[in-house]
């Protein structure tokens, strides 16, 4: 996919209400994934990994004034982050961040530049194995709380404060 095709420009009128949604989005979404982790904790990775997304195209908003787009918005999302975290400058801000979270999921030597689109990929994907009916037999799919308890205090608020630091 080539990058035009990955992301959009924001236009100077769209921008700051782009921005604003996003930012009201991501700590929405954060509030709700950590208030109903033990009650719905299905709801609670959902909400988790939809942190994690929004405040991604909040990041790329911000820093590039880019805005990404359907369809397949959350792949987007991911390349447009592998596309821009390879820039040196960026690296410089990310690695002293990365190794904060390494403290919660990650030993030292993992943490390079893959790992924003690493989390993120692994939020979309426990969103979507909690989200949607999966024709698989040979594991029970409820999701317990414990598990949701450990998505967000090992993934979600690991990575938000990695792109929080960014911002």
């Amino acid at each position: 996919m080539e990058n035009n095709e990955l992301w959009e420009l924001l236009n100077d009128v769209e921008k700051s209400n782009y921005l604003e949604f996003h930012e009201l989005s991501y700590k929405d979404d954060l509030r709700h994934s950590e208030e109903v982790t033990l009650k719905f904790p299905r709801w609670s990775i959902i909400s988790g990994y939809y942190a994690m997304h929004d405040i991604t195209k909040l990041f790329l908003a911000r820093q590039f004034s880019i805005k990404i787009v359907s369809p397949k918005i959350h792949a987007k999302t991911i390349a447009a982050v592998e596309y821009f975290i390879a820039d040196s400058a960026i690296k410089q801000k990310v690695l002293p961040l990365l190794k904060k979270a390494q403290q919660t999921f990650y030993n030292v030597e993992r943490l390079r530049e893959k790992l924003i689109p690493v989390l993120l990929r692994k939020g979309k994907q426990e969103r979507e194995q909690s989200q949607y009916y999966a024709e698989d037999y040979s594991e029970k799919r409820a999701v317990s709380p414990q598990k949701a308890v450990a998505f967000f205090e090992e993934i979600v608020k690991p990575y938000v404060r990695l792109i929080e630091g960014l911002l």
